[in-house]
Protein backbone atom coordinates (compact mmCIF):
# COMPACT_ATOMS: atom_id res chain seq x y z
CA UNK A 1 0.00 0.00 0.00
CA UNK A 2 1.61 3.10 -1.31
CA UNK A 3 1.53 5.85 -3.38
CA UNK A 4 2.75 5.98 -6.42
CA UNK A 5 3.60 9.49 -8.27
CA UNK A 6 5.83 9.34 -11.95
CA UNK A 7 7.51 12.53 -12.28
CA UNK A 8 8.85 13.66 -16.29
CA UNK A 9 11.22 16.26 -17.89
CA UNK A 10 11.59 16.79 -21.69
CA UNK A 11 15.12 15.66 -22.88
CA UNK A 12 15.59 18.23 -24.90
CA UNK A 13 15.30 21.18 -22.28
CA UNK A 14 17.97 19.50 -20.01
CA UNK A 15 21.93 20.19 -20.08
CA UNK A 16 22.51 17.23 -18.15
CA UNK A 17 20.28 14.20 -17.58
CA UNK A 18 22.03 11.99 -15.13
CA UNK A 19 22.98 15.09 -12.83
CA UNK A 20 18.89 15.86 -12.57
CA UNK A 21 17.83 12.34 -12.44
CA UNK A 22 20.15 11.75 -9.51
CA UNK A 23 19.58 14.93 -7.87
CA UNK A 24 15.26 14.10 -8.20
CA UNK A 25 15.86 10.20 -6.52
CA UNK A 26 18.04 11.63 -4.08
CA UNK A 27 15.29 14.36 -3.00
CA UNK A 28 12.84 11.97 -2.92
CA UNK A 29 14.57 9.31 -0.75
CA UNK A 30 14.79 12.43 1.74
CA UNK A 31 11.34 12.96 1.64
CA UNK A 32 10.63 9.26 2.55
CA UNK A 33 10.65 7.55 -1.31
CA UNK A 34 10.63 3.69 -0.58
CA UNK A 35 11.26 2.82 -4.20
CA UNK A 36 12.20 4.49 -7.67
CA UNK A 37 12.73 3.13 -11.43
CA UNK A 38 13.17 5.33 -14.59
CA UNK A 39 11.34 5.01 -18.02
CA UNK A 40 12.87 6.54 -20.89
CA UNK A 41 9.60 7.17 -22.92
CA UNK A 42 10.30 7.90 -27.31
CA UNK A 43 7.31 8.56 -29.53
CA UNK A 44 7.51 9.98 -33.06
CA UNK A 45 6.44 10.11 -36.65
CA UNK A 46 8.85 9.42 -39.44
CA UNK A 47 11.94 11.65 -38.56
CA UNK A 48 10.33 13.94 -36.20
CA UNK A 49 10.21 12.80 -32.59
CA UNK A 50 7.07 14.31 -31.09
CA UNK A 51 8.09 12.69 -27.47
CA UNK A 52 11.60 12.22 -25.91
CA UNK A 53 10.73 12.17 -21.59
CA UNK A 54 12.83 10.63 -19.42
CA UNK A 55 10.09 9.33 -16.64
CA UNK A 56 11.07 8.80 -12.68
CA UNK A 57 8.23 6.35 -11.03
CA UNK A 58 8.69 6.95 -7.09
CA UNK A 59 7.12 5.07 -4.49
CA UNK A 60 6.19 7.23 -1.18
CA UNK A 61 4.76 5.21 2.37
CA UNK A 62 1.16 5.09 2.94
CA UNK A 63 1.13 8.53 5.18
CA UNK A 64 0.14 11.57 2.99
CA UNK A 65 3.20 13.81 4.64
CA UNK A 66 6.24 12.33 2.71
CA UNK A 67 4.13 12.79 -1.36
CA UNK A 68 2.38 16.10 -0.36
CA UNK A 69 5.50 17.85 0.67
CA UNK A 70 7.99 16.17 -2.60
CA UNK A 71 4.82 17.50 -4.77
CA UNK A 72 5.25 20.96 -3.37
CA UNK A 73 9.00 20.87 -4.28
CA UNK A 74 8.19 19.20 -7.44
CA UNK A 75 6.59 22.26 -8.02
CA UNK A 76 9.02 25.17 -7.69
CA UNK A 77 11.21 23.36 -10.58
CA UNK A 78 10.37 24.30 -13.47
CA UNK A 79 11.92 21.61 -15.89
CA UNK A 80 9.82 19.01 -14.15
CA UNK A 81 6.17 18.06 -14.25
CA UNK A 82 3.83 15.40 -12.46
CA UNK A 83 2.12 13.21 -14.77
CA UNK A 84 0.57 11.01 -12.45
CA UNK A 85 -0.31 9.80 -9.02
CA UNK A 86 -2.27 7.09 -7.68
CA UNK A 87 -2.88 4.89 -4.43
CA UNK A 88 -1.61 0.98 -5.29
CA UNK A 89 -3.82 -1.13 -3.00
CA UNK A 90 -3.79 -4.34 -4.76
CA UNK A 91 -5.72 -2.54 -6.82
CA UNK A 92 -4.45 0.80 -8.64
CA UNK A 93 -6.66 3.80 -8.04
CA UNK A 94 -5.97 7.16 -10.11
CA UNK A 95 -5.99 9.82 -8.52
CA UNK A 96 -4.53 12.88 -10.55
CA UNK A 97 -3.53 12.44 -15.09
CA UNK A 98 -1.91 15.32 -16.50
CA UNK A 99 -3.62 16.42 -19.96
CA UNK A 100 -0.33 14.90 -21.24
CA UNK A 101 -0.69 11.60 -19.71
CA UNK A 102 -4.65 11.51 -20.49
CA UNK A 103 -3.95 12.49 -24.24
CA UNK A 104 -2.08 9.05 -23.93
CA UNK A 105 -4.46 7.17 -22.29
CA UNK A 106 -7.16 5.16 -23.89
CA UNK A 107 -10.71 6.87 -24.67
CA UNK A 108 -12.74 4.41 -22.03
CA UNK A 109 -10.17 4.44 -19.23
CA UNK A 110 -10.17 8.53 -19.62
CA UNK A 111 -14.09 8.42 -19.01
CA UNK A 112 -14.08 6.35 -16.49
CA UNK A 113 -10.97 8.41 -14.43
CA UNK A 114 -13.10 11.51 -15.11
CA UNK A 115 -16.12 10.27 -13.53
CA UNK A 116 -14.34 8.12 -10.71
CA UNK A 117 -12.22 11.28 -9.85
CA UNK A 118 -15.23 13.05 -8.58
CA UNK A 119 -16.38 10.50 -6.89
CA UNK A 120 -13.27 10.17 -4.10
CA UNK A 121 -14.46 10.26 -0.90
CA UNK A 122 -11.00 9.67 1.29
CA UNK A 123 -9.58 12.32 3.33
CA UNK A 124 -5.85 11.43 2.60
CA UNK A 125 -6.54 11.43 -0.92
CA UNK A 126 -8.40 14.49 -1.21
CA UNK A 127 -5.16 15.78 0.84
CA UNK A 128 -3.23 14.85 -2.19
CA UNK A 129 -5.01 15.76 -5.12
CA UNK A 130 -5.82 19.34 -3.78
CA UNK A 131 -1.74 19.84 -3.26
CA UNK A 132 -1.56 19.73 -7.26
Amino acid sequence: MSYRLEVAFNLGHVGSITQLRDDIILIAENYGCEHSYIDIEYEGYRRTATRNHVVIILYFPENPKHIINFINFIKKNRKLYIESIGFDDCIFTLLYASKIYLNMMDKYKVKEYLSNKKKITNKDFQKVIKAI
